[in-house]
C-alpha cells in the first residue's frame, strides 16, 4: 500500500475511534440513573468526556504524527469514556458490566499513556522504556482484562481488586520512569519538558492513588471519589500540551497565567463556600457539609475558568480593546525602522514631529538646535512664568525630562560643547494629562532620540577627524576607503528613496489634481493653463526619475551589469558631445552586488568626467573577461590631465572615489596622460572564489 494511502487509512481509522467514543459516551450517559448520582458527578463526567473529545478532535484536525499525536488521539478517545462508565447502568447487572468497562478504560488508557510518552520522548531521541518492558505491560494488561471478564462470568472474586492493583502499579511505574528520565537527561533543553511531564502526572496520579485506588484495595471493592476524577483531567491536558507546546506559548507563561487566575479565584471561592455553609447551618438551604465543599470547588473552577478566558481574550482582542496602546507600540517600531536608513537631523525632526503629533495630544512639534553662545539659548532654556512672561533665571534642564509650560513643553535631548538640541511642542487644547501608556511611549521615544542624536554627532566628529587625518597623510588606509564608500552608497540610496517617496510622489499628486481641475474647468484658458502646468510637472518628474536612477541604480540587480551599462551608454550618447564606442563582454553577470555596483560607479564616473572636463571628440571603453581576470580600458582624445595629482586626496567622488572602489575590490588602476595627449586608464580585477553569487 502506498505511503499516502496508508497515512490516509490511519487518519480515518482514528476518526472512526473518535466517533465510536462519542457514541459510547452518549450510550452510557443515556443509561445512567439520575436518582443514584448528584448533579456534580454527572456534570464532572460530561465535562471530562467533552474535554478529552475536544482535544482529540483538535489533534485530528492538526493531522500531525511525528511526536505520537495519533496515539494520543486514541488515548483521548478511550480515556474520555472513563468517568461516564463509572456510575452508568440502571440495574445491578448493568452497573457491574459498566464498572468492568471502567476498569478496561482505566487499564488500557494507562497503557496508551505509556505508549504516547514513549513516542514523544523518542522524537527527542530519549529512551524511556525498553521494548521488552512495553511488551510485558501489554501482556499483563491483556491478561488482567481477560481475568476480569472471566471472573465476572464465573463469579470469581478478587478480579476487580487485582485490576486495581495493576492500575496502581502502572501509575507508580509511570511516575518512577519519569523521575528516572528527569535524573538521567539533565540537559538544559530537556529539563522544562520533563518538568511539565512530571508535574502533570503527579497531579493526575497521586490524588487518584490516595482517594480511589488505595481505598479500593483496602475495602476490596471499587471506589471512585469525584475529586480524584477532577484531578485526572491533568493527564490528558499534560500530554496534549507536550504535543502542541511549540505552537503556543511557553510553559512559564502559561503557568504564570494559571497561578495568577487561581490566586484571584481562591478568595471569592472560599468566601462563597463559607457563606453556603452558614446558610446550611441556619436552615436557609437544605444540604450537608459535603455539598458545601463541592459548591466551593465548583465556584473556584468557574471563577478560574472565567478569569483565564478573560485573560486569553484580552490578549487576542487587545487591538480592539486598546487601539491607542497598539498605535503607540506600532509607532515605536516604525520610528526605529525609519531611523535605520535616516542619518540627517532634518529628517529626524520630521519623523519625530509626525510620530508625536499622531500619538500624543500635542501640536507644532519641532527640534530647536541652539549653538553655544547663541542669544536664542536664553529663550530656549527659559521656562515662561504663569502669566506668559519669561522668567529672569536661566534653567538647567535635565536631559530627557519634560519641562512644562502653560501652553507647551520642552525636552532637552542633547547637550554638548557645540550646543543643545531641544524638542519643543504645544499641548492641544483643552489640555489633558498623558495616560500611563502615553508617558511610557514618550519616555521610550525620548531615549531612542537621544541615542540617535548622539550617534549622529559621533559620526560627524569621526568624519571630520578622518578628513583631517587624510589631509596630513600621504595615503588613506584601504579599510577607511571601503567604509567611506559603503557610507556613500547608503547615503545615495537614502537620498534616492527620499526623492522617490516624497518629492516625486508629491509632484505626481499635484499633476493628478491639476488633471482633475483642468477637466472640471469651464474656461478654456484655465483648462489650457492647467494642462501646461501638468506637462511641466510630468517633465520634472521624468528628470527626477533619472536623477534617482543615477543616485542608486537598483535596476542593476534586476537586469544585470551588462544591460545596465548598455542603458547608461545609450543615455550618454544622447547627451554627450563626443562619440562613445563601447565594448562589453557577454559574460558580465553572476557577481556580488557590491562588485557590480562598484564597476557601474567606475564607468559612470569615467563618462561623467569625459563629459565635463575632457573636451574629447572620441571616447573608447571596453570591459573584457580573460580567464578569471577582468580588464576595463578607457581612452579619450581630450585635453588630458596631470596624473601625479590623482589619488592623494580623501573622498568618495571623482577619481579618488573611483580609486577607492577599485582597490576596495582588490583591483589595480593605472593612469596614463599628459597635457593635450588625452587620457588612458586601465583597470584590472582578478575574480576570487567569493566573488560569485
Amino acid at each position: 500500500m502506498p505511503a499516502n494511502s496508508n497515512s490516509l487509512w490511519k487518519r480515518w481509522l482514528i476518526f472512526t475511534c473518535l466517533c465510536i467514543s462519542l457514541l459510547a459516551a452518549i450510550f452510557f450517559m443515556f443509561i445512567r440513573d439520575p436518582s443514584n448520582e448528584s448533579v456534580f458527578d454527572a456534570g464532572l463526567s460530561l465535562l471530562f468526556f467533552l474535554f478529552c473529545c475536544g482535544l482529540g478532535i483538535y489533534l485530528w484536525v492538526m493531522n500531525k504524527s511525528a511526536k505520537g499525536e495519533q496515539m494520543l488521539v486514541l488515548f483521548l478517545s478511550l480515556f474520555g469514556t472513563l468517568l461516564v462508565t463509572w456510575s452508568a447502568g440502571r440495574t445491578d447487572y448493568s452497573r457491574l458490566v459498566c464498572q468492568d468497562v471502567y476498569l478496561f478504560a482505566f487499564i488500557f488508557g494507562l497503557v496508551l499513556c505509556i505508549k504516547v510518552i514513549t513516542n514523544y520522548l523518542a522524537f527527542w531521541n530519549l529512551v524511556w522504556m525498553s521494548k521488552r518492558s512495553l511488551i510485558a505491560i501489554d501482556a499483563c494488561a491483556a491478561s488482567i482484562s481477560i481475568l476480569v471478564t472471566v471472573g465476572r462470568g464465573m463469579d470469581i472474586g478478587g478480579a476487580q481488586s487485582l485490576a486495581m492493583v495493576f492500575v496502581a502499579v502502572l501509575m507508580v511505574l509511570i511516575l518512577a520512569h519519569v523521575v528516572w528520565a528527569y535524573r538521567r537527561y539533565d540537559q538544559v533543553v530537556f529539563k522544562p519538558m520533563l518538568q511539565v511531564l512530571l508535574l502533570g502526572l503527579s497531579l493526575a496520579f497521586i490524588p487518584n492513588l490516595a482517594l480511589s485506588v488505595f481505598p479500593a484495595l483496602w475495602h476490596d471493592t471499587l471506589v471512585f471519589h469525584p475529586i480524584s476524577g477532577l484531578f485526572l483531567l491533568f493527564l490528558p491536558l499534560t500530554l496534549f500540551y507536550l504535543m502542541i507546546s511549540d505552537r503556543f506559548m511557553d510553559a512559564s507563561f502559561v503557568v504564570t497565567g494559571v497561578t495568577y487566575c487561581a490566586l484571584i479565584a481562591a478568595l471569592p471561592a472560599l468566601f462563597l463556600s463559607a457563606a453556603f455553609q452558614e446558610m446550611t447551618e441556619w436552615g436557609v438551604i437544605v444540604s450537608d457539609r459535603n455539598n458545601a465543599y463541592r459548591f466551593g470547588l465548583i465556584a473556584f473552577i468557574s471563577l478560574f475558568t472565567i478569569l483565564y478566558i478573560k485573560q486569553y481574550l484580552d490578549y487576542y482582542l487587545r487591538k480592539r480593546l486598546y487601539p491607542k496602546q497598539q498605535d503607540v507600540q506600532t509607532s515605536l517600531n516604525r520610528f526605529l525602522q525609519w531611523m535605520k536608513s535616516d542619518y540627517d537631523l532634518n529628517d529626524f525632526s520630521w519623523i519625530m514631529k509626525r510620530e508625536m503629533e499622531a500619538c500624543l495630544p500635542v501640536d507644532h512639534v519641532r527640534l530647536s538646535m541652539v549653538g553655544k553662545g547663541d542669544p536664542s539659548d536664553e529663550r530656549t532654556t527659559m521656562m515662561p512664568s504663569g502669566n506668559g512672561d519669561h522668567g529672569s533665571d536661566q534653567l538647567q534642564d535635565e536631559l530627557g525630562k519634560i519641562v512644562n509650560a502653560p501652553d507647551g513643553f520642552r525636552i532637552l535631548l542633547s547637550e554638548s560643547g557645540n550646543g543643545k538640541v531641544v524638542l519643543e511642542g504645544e499641548w492641544k487644547q483643552p489640555r489633558r494629562r498623558l495616560n500611563p501608556d502615553e508617558r511610557i511611549w514618550l519616555a521610550t521615544l525620548t531615549s531612542y532620540a537621544q541615542m540617535v542624536i548622539e550617534n549622529l554627532a559621533n559620526t560627524k566628529d569621526l568624519m571630520q577627524k578622518l578628513e583631517e587625518t587624510s589631509a596630513q597623510s600621504t595615503s588613506v588606509p584601504l579599510t577607511i576607503k571601503k567604509m567611506m564608500l559603503r557610507i556613500s552608497e547608503r547615503e545615495r540610496w537614502k537620498l534616492s528613496r527620499s526623492l522617490h517617496d516624497r518629492n516625486m510622489q508629491d509632484q505626481l499628486d499635484i499633476a493628478r489634481q491639476l488633471d482633475s481641475w483642468g477637466s472640471n474647468a469651464s474656461d478654456l484658458k484655465t483648462k489650457a493653463l492647467m494642462v501646461k502646468f501638468r506637462e511641466q510637472i510630468l517633465d520634472s518628474v521624468y528628470v527626477l526619475r533619472q536623477v534617482i536612477n543615477d543616485l542608486h541604480p537598483e535596476f542593476i540587480y534586476r537586469t544585470g551589469l551588462r544591460k545596465a551599462l548598455m542603458e547608461l551608454f545609450d543615455k550618454v550618447n544622447l547627451r554627450a558631445d563626443f562619440t562613445l564606442r563601447a565594448t562589453i563582454d557577454e559574460q558580465m553577470d553572476g557577481f556580488q552586488r557590491e562588485w557590480e555596483m562598484a564597476v557601474y560607479r567606475v564607468v559612470q564616473e569615467l563618462l561623467n568626467n569625459a563629459q565635463k572636463h575632457s573636451h574629447a571628440h572620441l571616447v573608447t571603453l571596453s570591459l573584457i573577461k580573460t580567464n578569471d581576470a577582468f580588464t576595463l580600458d578607457y581612452s579619450d582624445d581630450g585635453v588630458g590631465l596631470d596624473v601625479s595629482k590623482i589619488g592623494k586626496s580623501f573622498g568618495t567622488m571623482g577619481f579618488p572615489g573611483m580609486i577607492g572602489r577599485v582597490e576596495g575590490l582588490g583591483g589595480r588602476i593605472q593612469f596614463r596622460s599628459g597635457q593635450g595627449d588625452g587620457l588612458k586608464i586601465t583597470i584590472q580585477w582578478e575574480r576570487k572564489a567569493d566573488d560569485a553569487k
